[in-house]
């Protein structure tokens, strides 16, 4: 198997022994938006403009999502370049569009492996999700890295953080009800975004604990 590399950076961050903390992530994520909102928010909508753009085309809805699933990882790309304060643009969302069809695969190949974890139960299922849920975010560190070991890596590195992810994926939900209703949907513009700051910096330490541990 090929040695997975990781950029991880922001040393003034630690990991915890045994945790990664809602709090430290948070802020983390709080304060590598701050000066980059404009930009953020704009990264974060163009998939929205560009599918809703596409789905008024004649049967463009029964293939947007594959057409343009790309888009969506290149917002993961745009996020973690930001956590690591690397001053991305908007173009670095069309740069998964390089690779369509390792994407693509992969995107197939995850589906299958969650949607076969379904079949058997709905608790194993959403295992699986939170499992391969780093997937995409490897195979963007690492660009000659396969699917099938990306996905690997991925389940390697949430072991034991399964069911932290889900208590931070619900605290991050209860707590953008309010915000987002309270302002008629308008504070998503600001939310959502940080969601996706929130998610890049949480697996950046993730690797960085797993670097860690491999090195012990």
């Amino acid at each position: 198997m090929n040695k997975a590399t990781y950029q991880t950076v922001d040393e003034q961050i630690p990991v915890p022994d045994n945790t990664i903390s809602f709090a430290a992530i948070w802020k983390s994520a709080a304060a590598s938006l701050k000066g980059h909102w404009g930009i953020s928010i704009l990264a974060f909508l163009l998939p929205l403009l560009i599918g809703a753009a596409v789905n008024m085309l004649p049967f463009a809805p029964l293939i947007s999502g594959l057409l343009l699933f790309p888009l969506n990882v290149g917002v993961m790309l745009y996020f973690l370049r930001l956590v690591r304060s690397e001053n991305p643009k908007v173009e670095s969302t069309f740069e998964p569009f390089r690779q369509y069809g390792r994407m693509l695969w992969g995107y197939i190949r995850v589906a299958i492996f969650i949607l076969l974890h379904f079949l058997m139960l709905i608790i194993p299922g959403y295992v699986a999700v939170f499992r391969y849920s780093m997937t995409y975010y490897i195979m963007l560190d690492n660009p000659d890295f396969p699917v099938r070991d990306a996905m690997i890596r991925s389940r390697e590195i949430m072991y034991g953080h399964k069911w932290q992810m889900f208590g931070y994926m619900m605290l991050l939900f209860l707590i953008g009800i309010p915000v987002v209703f309270l302002t008629l949907g308008i504070a998503g513009f600001w939310y959502g975004p940080f969601v996706q700051a929130f998610a890049a910096r949480y697996y950046d330490l993730l690797c960085k604990e797993y670097e860690l541990k491999q090195a012990q």
